[in-house]
């Protein structure tokens, strides 16, 4: 580990990101949960567009997974543009469909193009969401994108990922896929923790304390379930480091904010609910 990433751990942030190579840390926690922090192990199958993003230099995937990100059409990936601001298209390989980094039988599959949202700011983590083109198409699941405009607050969305989990004497990584449920809640909550105030692009999620996603869960998807379909409503952009704090409110991109930057790049992205045409009448309805 470098010594950067050692300070981003130490060091209390304003707005520290959740991006980290797999470290075991000592801790107090004393209850054995064993999980991102409150939540559970994942089924093997249940999230077939989860990606894993990783070092391309690095062979073994438990130690190359950095991030996390989802695909959302045969060659593209959805993530965090901290995840891979600065980073080469040729520094990142992707694992798609992954559950266990330890047992994977799929392939890794290299990076072909980068694109980072024009206005991502690093300083203040708006518009923190980037694409990645992959140079050979998958024929796993897509994720739909949550395209709504209603308002979410209240909604329970499900965070995945291979974050850092709290084990019985130790934080650590676990290589098996996890998930904890968050409510969104009201900006206030975030506003009072962070600076600047969130925009409309952004959204609050989490509890005061107890569960959250945690260090290695950027870029990852938040989801939530409508009318049967699992959509991405939002990705992990930053919070303060879950092993301080026990879990607090995080920072996550909303993702209905971003569907025409998507569309650029992939514009048969699929997203939900869908607008459809109406035979005879001049106008669209939205399919929920």
């Amino acid at each position: 580990m470098d010594m950067l990433r050692v300070l981003l751990i130490l060091i209390f942030f304003t707005q520290p990101v959740f991006a980290s190579e797999h470290t075991y840390l000592p801790s107090d926690i004393t209850e054995n949960s064993e999980k991102i922090l409150g939540g559970i192990e994942s089924k093997a199958g249940d999230w077939p567009w989860m990606t894993a993003i990783l070092y391309a230099n690095q062979a073994d995937l438990y130690n190359a997974q950095f991030c996390a990100g989802v695909l959302i059409q045969d060659t593209w990936i959805l993530t965090a543009a901290h995840c891979v601001s600065g980073q080469t298209a040729s520094a990142i390989n992707v694992a798609v469909g992954i559950y266990d980094l330890d047992n994977f039988s799929g392939s890794r599959i290299s990076v072909k193009n980068i694109r980072i949202h024009p206005q991502y700011n690093s300083t203040t983590s708006q518009n923190d969401i980037a694409l990645l083109e992959l140079s050979q198409a998958s024929s796993l699941p897509t994720l739909p994108l949550y395209s709504g405009k209603s308002d979410i607050l209240g909604v329970m969305l499900t965070a995945i990922g291979w974050g850092m989990a709290d084990g019985t004497t130790y934080w650590y990584y676990p290589a098996k896929l996890r998930q904890v449920d968050l409510p969104v809640v009201a900006d206030s909550y975030c506003n009072n923790i962070y600076t600047p105030d969130l925009i409309s692009s952004q959204l609050c999620a989490g509890y005061y304390e107890g569960k959250d996603v945690c260090n290695g869960d950027s870029g990852g998807p938040v989801v939530a379930k409508m009318n049967g379909v699992w959509v991405h409503v939002g990705l992990v952009s930053y919070g303060k480091t879950c092993e301080n704090y026990l879990g607090w409110y995080g920072v996550y991109t909303r993702t209905s904010a971003y569907v025409n930057f998507v569309k650029q790049y992939v514009p048969d992205v699929s997203v939900y609910p869908q607008a459809i045409s109406i035979p005879g009448l001049n106008m669209l309805l939205l399919k929920e």
